[in-house]
C-alpha cells in the first residue's frame, strides 16, 4: 500500500468489517471474505462466499439475469450507505462504483471511486509488464471492440492486478449508452468477458502465475473498462 495511505490500515480494516455488515443486513448474508483496499482515491473490495439463498434458487432456475438485477439494485443503496463511512473514515467522496460478480466460484469486485482519482507512476518492473499487457489487451480486444488508447496499471495487492482501459467503445456503443440500452451493453459485456477467459492462459504466461479469477467492470460513461486478475 501508498505511504501516504499506511496510516489507513486500521480504518480500512473497520470499514471492510463495517461493510460486511451492511451487506448482511441488506441481502441476509453476509460474505466469507470482505478484504477493503485503497490505492489512489479508488477503493478495491474483494468479497468471496456471497451468494444468498434467493439468489441460489435463481440461479438454479437458470436465472442468473435476475440474480444480477437483483444484486446491483440492491448494491446500490448500500453503496450510498458505505460512501457516507468512507468519508468519514478516509476523507474520501466515492462518486461512483462498478461490480462484477462470478457466480461459479462464489467470488465478486467491487470497484469505488473518487472523481477526482490520480494516478500514481509505476515502476520500472511494472512499465515492462504493462507493455507486454497491453499488447496482448490489445490483439483479444481488436476481435471485439475498439483497441483501448490508453492503459494503467494498479497492483492492489499480490495476489489482486488492475488494469483500466480507456477509449474502448465503438460508435454504435456510444449511441446505444446515449440512448439508454444498457440491456444491450450488458449482454456485449458478458461475450468479451467470455472471449478474454478463452484467452486465460495468454495472460498466464505474461504474469507468471495462475489467474483464478479475471473480472470486468464497466464504465460506459468515460468510455473505459477495468480487468482484475485475481492470481494463484
Amino acid at each position: 500500500m501508498n505511504n501516504r495511505y499506511s496510516s489507513y490500515h486500521e480504518d480500512l480494516l473497520l470499514l471492510s468489517s463495517t461493510l460486511s455488515k451492511m451487506l448482511k443486513r441488506s441481502f441476509g448474508k453476509g460474505p466469507e471474505t470482505c478484504f477493503v483496499t485503497l490505492h489512489s482515491n479508488q477503493l478495491t473490495v474483494y468479497l468471496r462466499n456471497y451468494i444468498t439463498p434467493a439468489e441460489e434458487v435463481l440461479l438454479e432456475a437458470g436465472q442468473s439475469s435476475l440474480a444480477l438485477d437483483f444484486r446491483s439494485k440492491v448494491m446500490e443503496s448500500v453503496f450510498l450507505e458505505f460512501a457516507k463511512e468512507a468519508i468519514d473514515a478516509l476523507g474520501i467522496n466515492l462518486d461512483h462504483f462498478y461490480s462484477d460478480w462470478d457466480y461459479d466460484k462464489n467470488t465478486g469486485i467491487l470497484l469505488l471511486e473518487e472523481e477526482s482519482t490520480i494516478r500514481e507512476l509505476e515502476s520500472k518492473s511494472d512499465s515492462l509488464l504493462k507493455e507486454r499487457l497491453f499488447e496482448r489487451i490489445s490483439q483479444v480486444s481488436t476481435q471485439v471492440h475498439k483497441m483501448p488508447n490508453q492503459l494503467e496499471l494498479v497492483r492492489i495487492n499480490q495476489n489482486l492486478i488492475l488494469i483500466e482501459c480507456q477509449g474502448f467503445m465503438l460508435q454504435i456503443e456510444k449511441l446505444l449508452f446515449e440512448k439508454g440500452h444498457l440491456d444491450i451493453l450488458q449482454e456485449r459485456s458478458k461475450e468479451i468477458k467470455d472471449l478474454y477467459l478463452s484467452n486465460q492462459s495468454l495472460f498466464e504466461n505474461i504474469l507468471g502465475r495462475n489467474v483464478i479469477g479475471l473480472f470486468m467492470l464497466w464504465d460506459y460513461h468515460k468510455d473505459r473498462f477495468f480487468i482484475y486478475f485475481d492470481l494463484q
